[in-house]
């Protein structure tokens, strides 16, 4: 009964160390499973490992003279020694041979296995030529030598494992062929010291073998990860061929549009024309009779033309084949103009036409904006059918940076249905089909085209039977965020005498010459610098001291390292003792320079920037624009205090004690400014625009 239970035991020893010996094969056998090995990689990997190959073959050398050199204290061991070296020569050569046919072979990557086998077939016979060389000198080796020995074959196998360790079979074969041999030698004298001995060179192969996985592992996932850059280069190659193609594609699409277009305006237009020019033939031939029937061809004839134009404009709308040329609009003059323009056509269908205005100005497409609008007040006069009734055009300002046009009508109004419906291509209304006037259901489909490329906010409202209006938001021009209580009054005109002394900072030599030339023809005295510096405040402070007043006219963007247009105002103020009315002449956005302006004071830096936003004109400006904001900024321009030198001023301005004076001397240049105000030159009688 007991010798049951041992023999169970013991079976079930037997099995665990099988299975911990299967394990041991396993991971040292084989790669990692979850890895996708393909033949390129395995090649890669190959010739990666290969460049190793002088540091194992030097260290084979330097182990062979190091064995030779130990052995010669034997001489029964010479021809032993001697036939161990020619195979060890031999190997050498062999490994030589390999990696010079690895690199030459162009089909390495289709004959893969037969490289597997050589390789696995070089690495075993260089783990025996060690291995034989460990198992034999042990025996007639001892003490000092033998350590010698077994540290000198331990030493060529440490420095070749990683040229192996490219596949882990040839590792496992070398490390275990090499090391195993000297083990058992050195564990069979039965010696502490070789017990000992034994038990490193355990470890050492144990080492060996981790370690070479380890490295394996490195290399295998550094040439799967590099190819998969390159898979991932070569996908972005071909996504980036396939966009230029794409963009190729759209250019000689978007070209052969325009020759469409052209064509069509061409081809179009010509019959059109032609067909105008012989109905105005045949009116003027017409009989009395016939004469009915040519005034309907003409309406017909010019319907299509209308058509044809119309068409044309939404197809280029479509494209984006418009050209867009923004310039800055003067709201009552454009007001006026379509006063002119639709005050006859309402009054021949007895409605009354009126527009209202407000003094601003805002940028962009002169022509497309009539466009729309013309279409907006052709459509409210064409639905406006009540006697007496009124449309309106009117303008509003919206807060500080914007302005709403609206198209006020009295006609029918819109449905749920025309609401949803009524920017769409062809689409009329409830009311356009039950009129009988000309229409296609394109004007407001061109209007809502019109205002998406040029940026502008456009809504539409409408009460069933009270009648409909349509808003255009546009945004102001920098200027006219500026001066928003600015008077309207009769057209500005140049001021030729505003007197004083302008003080000008332009860094353009060519801008610079032309604006002192200009103001110098408006009455000013100049005193122009390309930058800040303290020549510029001496002569500014000499000029004004001659004639009273001192505004100052400066860029935004003086160059680098240079103060901005607003810290120069400061400054200037600072050193003169008085606050410099500035107007900003620059090609720097005003919302930047406003931006720049806010985070200044909120970052404590209010000393930099003047304490109220200046003047701004984009460039280019017009005369008059500049004339005027000169004016504006002259109203407020305090008179010169001559007898206070610019001196004292600095020295106030230094002096930390000097607060009192300083109180005293801005109160006094207030009480200037106001007075200066408060009476007018006799020559400023210029309104701003």
């Amino acid at each position: 009964m007991t010798a049951e239970p041992d023999r169970e035991a013991r079976t079930t020893g037997q099995t665990t160390t099988q299975r911990s010996v299967i394990l041991f094969l396993k991971t040292f056998l084989s790669l990692p499973a979850s890895r996708s090995i393909t033949a390129r990689t395995l090649i890669k990997l190959f010739l990666t490992s290969m460049k190793l190959m002088p540091v194992a073959l030097a260290a084979q050398c330097f182990g062979m003279a190091a064995i030779d050199a130990v052995m010669r204290t034997k001489p029964e061991m010479f021809e032993l020694l001697l036939v161990w070296s020619f195979f060890g020569f031999a190997q050498l050569i062999a490994s030589l041979a390999f990696v010079r046919s690895l690199w030459r072979d162009a089909r390495r990557v289709e004959r893969v296995r037969l490289w597997i086998r050589r390789w696995t077939i070089l690495a075993s016979c260089a783990g025996l030529l060690w291995g034989a060389a460990g198992a034999v000198i042990m025996v007639p080796l001892a003490g000092v030598q033998q350590l010698v020995a077994v540290a000198v074959i331990v030493a060529v196998t440490f420095a070749s494992w990683p040229v192996y360790s490219c596949w882990m079979p040839s590792l496992t074969a070398f490390t275990l062929l090499s090391l195993t041999p000297m083990t058992i030698s050195v564990a069979a004298q039965y010696g502490v010291s070789q017990a000992i001995m034994a038990l490193v060179l355990i470890t050492v192969t144990g080492f060996i073998l981790y370690s070479g996985r380890r490295l394996n592992e490195m290399l295998l996932s550094s040439i799967l990860n590099d190819d998969e850059n390159q898979r991932l280069v070569q996908r972005l190659k071909v996504e980036v061929n396939r966009t230029e193609a794409a963009r190729l594609k759209t250019q000689h699409e978007s070209e052969r549009r325009a020759q469409f277009f052209a064509a069509a305006n061409h081809d179009l237009r010509q019959p059109l024309q032609a067909m105008g020019i012989f109905l105005e033939m045949l009116k003027r031939r017409s009989t009395p009779q016939t004469l009915p029937i040519v005034e309907q061809l003409g309406r017909t004839s010019s319907t299509i033309s209308t058509l044809v134009e119309q068409v044309l404009e939404v197809t280029r709308m479509e494209f984006g084949r418009l050209e867009l040329h923004p310039e800055v609009i003067w709201l009552p003059e454009l007001m006026e103009e379509l006063s002119h323009d639709f005050t006859a056509i309402a009054a021949e269908k007895g409605l009354r036409f009126r527009v209202k205005s407000v003094p601003a100005a805002v940028c962009t497409d002169p022509l497309l904006l009539k466009r729309a609008l013309k279409n907006l007040i052709t459509n409210a006069i064409r639905y406006t059918d009540k006697p007496g009734a009124e449309v309106v055009v009117g303008a509003r300002r919206l807060g500080s940076s914007r302005v709403s046009i609206g198209v006020y009508d009295a006609g029918p109004g819109l449905t749920t249905e025309d609401k949803a419906r009524i920017f769409e291509t062809f689409y009329r209304g409830s009311a356009g089909k039950k009129s009988t006037s000309e229409g296609f259901g394109l004007g407001l489909s061109i209007v809502k085209r019109i205002c998406r490329q040029l940026g502008i906010e456009f809504s539409m409202g409408s009460k069933l039977g009270r009648g409909s209006v349509f808003r255009l938001v546009l945004n102001l021009t920098e200027g006219e965020q500026v001066e928003m209580l600015e008077r309207s009054g009769a057209p500005a005109v140049i001021n030729s005498r505003l007197g004083g002394t302008t003080a000008l900072l332009e860094d353009n030599p060519f801008v610079n010459e032309a604006l002192s030339a200009k103001l110098s023809l408006w009455g000013t005295d100049v005193v122009a610098a390309p930058a800040f510096s303290e020549d510029f405040v001496k002569r500014v402070q000499a000029s004004a001291g001659k004639t009273g007043r001192l505004v100052l006219l400066t860029d935004y963007n003086l160059g680098a390292g240079e103060l901005t247009g607003l810290e120069a105002s400061t400054e200037l103020s600072s050193r003169l003792g008085m606050n410099v009315p500035t107007v900003l002449l620059t090609a720097v956005a005003g919302d930047l320079i406003e931006a720049d302006w806010t985070q200044a004071r909120k970052k404590g830096k209010a000393g930099r920037m003047p304490e109220v936003l200046p003047q701004i004109l984009q460039k280019p400006a017009d005369d008059v624009a500049l004339n005027s904001a000169l004016v504006r900024a002259g109203r407020n321009a305090a008179y010169w205090r001559s007898e206070e030198p610019v001196e004292s001023n600095l020295e106030a301005a230094e002096d930390p004690g000097g607060d009192e004076g300083k109180t005293d001397g801005g109160a006094a240049s207030e009480g200037a400014a106001s007075s200066s105000s408060g009476t007018p030159e006799p020559n400023e009688v210029v309104r701003g625009i």
